[in-house]
């Protein structure tokens, strides 16, 4: 009778330490998983934020570039006034 419950303690005992030995490996893996959308998550946040940053100093620099195509345009209008129109 005692070595019948002496290895049904054991059983017991291997039974649930298993069970608990799954369940932390399973909600390892869930951590893992979790931490690697999270991780592609912030990384496509810091890509998108900074494409968002060189549209727009693509955008600076093109209305820069207006500008000074303008200013041109408008000196050779002045010149060809002066020259041409007396």
């Amino acid at each position: 009778m005692e070595i019948t419950l002496v290895i049904s303690i054991i059983g017991v005992v291997i039974s649930v330490s298993a069970f608990i030995m799954a369940r932390k490996d399973k909600s390892n893996s869930d951590v893992k998983e979790e931490q690697k959308e999270f991780s592609k998550h912030d990384l496509m946040n810091y890509r998108l934020e900074k494409i968002e940053e060189n549209i727009e100093k693509i955008l600076k620099k093109l209305d820069f570039y207006d500008r000074e195509i303008d200013d041109k345009v408008n000196k050779a209008i002045e010149n060809h006034i002066a020259i041409y129109h007396k």
